[in-house]
């Protein structure tokens, strides 16, 4: 993403980059000596409360592991994704099911190298529409379906305990 920002073809959105948990220290340094060079760009390091920053942003540019991906949609805002491969393809596989949806948008790591592919896609991503609009009714009514069946459940027990007692008498 850097690397889109550093070419500066076409006016791009002002980014707060939050490095990952993990990432070793060299790497932390490096990223944040080029964003240093750039007028919108901010680097910070992981925060486990990164919600608020989420709320506030215009769009959102992850990995799309299982929590990112969960705040996306509980945030509801435009997302690229841009999904790692090794060690594992989970990320691909969720990423490519989440875009075949129409939840976000998705850049093989395969075309990440490309800048003017990552230029192209952050530019057009303030304007993509959130998961909401991708026309999946409950998408976020995960609570409410499960007290939901669960409430018809227990109603479905008490009426057949009921019925047994009844025939017992």
């Amino acid at each position: 993403m850097l690397k889109a920002y550093e070419a500066r073809e076409r006016p791009l959105f002002p980014a707060i980059v939050v490095l990952g948990p993990f990432m070793p220290a060299d790497a932390q340094a490096a990223l944040r000596a080029r964003a240093e060079a750039l007028r919108d760009v901010h680097v910070i390091r992981f925060t486990p409360v990164i919600e608020r920053l989420m709320g506030q942003a215009t769009a959102i540019v992850g990995m799309g592991g299982y929590n990112t991906f969960c705040e996306i949609l509980s945030f509801d805002k435009p997302t690229l994704l841009v999904p790692r491969v090794i060690p594992r393809r989970e990320q691909a596989i969720r990423a490519a099911k989440a875009e075949a949806a129409g939840l976000v948008t998705c850049l093989p790591i395969d075309a990440y190298p490309d800048v003017d592919v990552m230029i192209d896609a952050l530019a057009e991503l303030p304007e993509r529409p959130p998961p909401s609009e991708a026309g999946h009714k409950d998408l976020l009514c995960g609570l409410d379906l499960i007290n939901a069946r669960t409430e018809a459940i227990l109603k479905s027990s008490r009426h057949a305990a009921s019925a047994a007692l009844s025939l017992v008498r």
